[in-house]
């Protein structure tokens, strides 16, 4: 097992391009965001457990449970691990919690629902795209400095607006990790207008952003969070599955 540089042009192949948060993936492999990668094979890797800097984990399609065992023992001496588990993955060390998962995509471009999203906009609210003074006070400021690595990146690599009435952000939407067709979006509406509808009329506009771009948008969220997987829902994401996301805490000394 060796570190292997995230540019080695065989690593995008080892992988499958529909893994859960695969856009998180691809955003490393397009160098958008920072992550790190172990291999079997510098020269010739047919083995590859890549760690993003937000900690998301992801094992290649080849893999023997005792490379991911070690890759895992590796990485816990940099810190948490969040790996991404599907369905028919090798078996992986013991000592995770498991955190069960719903992942969203498939919907259909320009669709009559979004549509009727976008329409519902109210008088005196209006969508600005989060530029660097905006951030600062979005509840969610340190949440893309995280996943993207720091807030300069998110502005460079990725997107972001904000459902506004006047100078009161009512609902922030990103777009926190874009890959190579998808791109991992969610949104968070501030506490005294939740319950009104205001979500996904922001994220309908965020999703036209995206699309002007060339990225479909995909979402995921936890199981315990209800509200989440009803937004997705109704913005008519077609294809709803589960995953687990395993994790374990560090061995840091």
């Amino acid at each position: 097992m060796i570190e292997c540089p995230i540019d080695h042009p065989n690593l995008p192949t080892l992988f499958d391009p529909h893994v859960p948060n695969n856009p998180a993936l691809w955003a490393v492999f397009h160098g958008r965001h920072a992550g790190r990668a172990l291999v079997d094979d510098l020269r010739n890797p047919s083995q590859c457990v890549l760690r993003t800097e937000a900690r998301l984990t992801y094992a290649s399609r080849q893999m023997s449970p005792d490379f991911l065992a070690d890759a895992i023992d590796y990485f816990r001496h940099i810190g948490h691990i969040w790996l991404i588990r599907s369905p028919g993955d090798p078996p992986a060390p013991e000592g995770y919690r498991t955190l069960p998962r719903l992942e969203f995509y498939g919907y259909v471009s320009h669709s009559p629902i979004l549509e009727n999203y976008r329409k519902r906009i109210p008088d005196g609210y209006e969508l600005h795209p989060i530029d660097r003074a905006l951030l600062e006070r979005c509840e969610w400021r340190d949440d893309m400095a995280f996943y993207c690595g720091s807030l300069e990146n998110f502005l460079r690599h990725d997107l972001g607006m904000c459902l506004m009435h006047g100078d009161e952000i009512i609902v922030e939407a990103y777009a926190s990790a874009l890959g190579s067709s998808q791109a991992e979006i969610g949104a968070i509406t501030h506490e005294p207008h939740r319950g009104k509808g205001f979500s996904p009329i922001a994220i309908a506009y965020l999703i036209e952003t995206l699309e002007q771009r060339g990225y479909h948008a995909y979402w995921s969220c936890d199981v315990d969070n209800p509200a989440s997987a009803r937004v997705a829902r109704k913005l008519g994401f077609k294809v709803e599955r589960p995953y687990e996301i395993w994790q374990y805490e560090p061995d840091v000394l």
